[in-house]
């Protein structure tokens, strides 16, 4: 057997301490057993349970069987009810149509074991299925961007090859300009040819062709384009 505690909760709730000791005794037959809470219903109000997969109502007082059946059906997690009274069962199936209802009948133990493995193989599918969904919306999303990026790029190359020329200009001409004015040139080149690096990355990928690995040289960095300055 392959005891598994903490893959799935199961919260059980019943006034007679046998069928919890019956019910977690016959599931630990089983190759994954999940981890029980069980309680009363004098000490189960709702949130005091914290989170988990799986309810199992058991034998309770029949006072408080309608309020922990409104309180537990309340949530995305599925819920077992096994009941002996007939009138019971039917009216838990009229008033909560979402919970599984099973008869304390001979073999009831073997049925909410098999019964309540489905639910917690459902609850697994459904997390899966989640995850799945939140991938796809995240790639939809990465995808939408490069789809913009791809529409855009010849137009953020010619700006950027703008910005750049322009630049080189006020380098070759920044004999009058002051210290802090050559500076603020210097940067503006250097952040330009980063971002022209940053596009032909990105250009090369859309082909694909792997972006180049090396950056632009020194030599490269600091010589202007072929760019000339007016009346030069």
């Amino acid at each position: 057997m392959d005891s598994v505690p903490n893959l799935h909760a199961v919260l059980m709730i019943a006034d007679d301490a046998a069928f919890p000791r019956d019910l977690v005794g016959r599931w630990q037959r089983e190759r994954v057993v999940p981890g029980f809470t069980v309680m009363s219903t004098e000490l189960f109000h709702g949130g005091s349970a914290g989170s988990f997969d799986l309810a199992i109502l058991g034998p309770v007082d029949q006072r408080r069987l309608v309020s922990a059946l409104k309180t537990i059906d309340g949530g995305m997690h599925p819920v077992l009810c096994v009941l002996e009274n007939a009138s019971q069962i039917q009216a838990v199936r009229a008033q909560h149509p979402r919970v599984l209802v099973v008869p304390q009948h001979e073999g009831w133990l073997d049925s909410v074991v098999l019964l309540g493995t489905e639910c917690l193989r459902r609850v697994d599918l459904t997390r899966r299925v989640q995850r799945a969904e939140q991938a796809v919306n995240a790639h939809a999303g990465h995808a939408a961007l490069g789809k913009f990026m791809l529409e855009n790029r010849h137009d953020l190359n010619n700006l950027l090859t703008s910005v750049m020329g322009n630049a080189e200009l006020l380098k070759i001409d920044s004999g009058g300009f002051s210290d802090l004015a050559r500076d603020q040139v210097e940067t503006i080149h250097a952040s330009a040819l980063l971002m022209y690096e940053l596009m032909q990355r990105f250009s090369s990928i859309a082909v694909g062709v792997p972006p180049a690995g090396e950056k632009l040289s020194q030599h490269e960095t600091n010589e202007p384009s072929q760019l000339t300055a007016p009346g030069s």
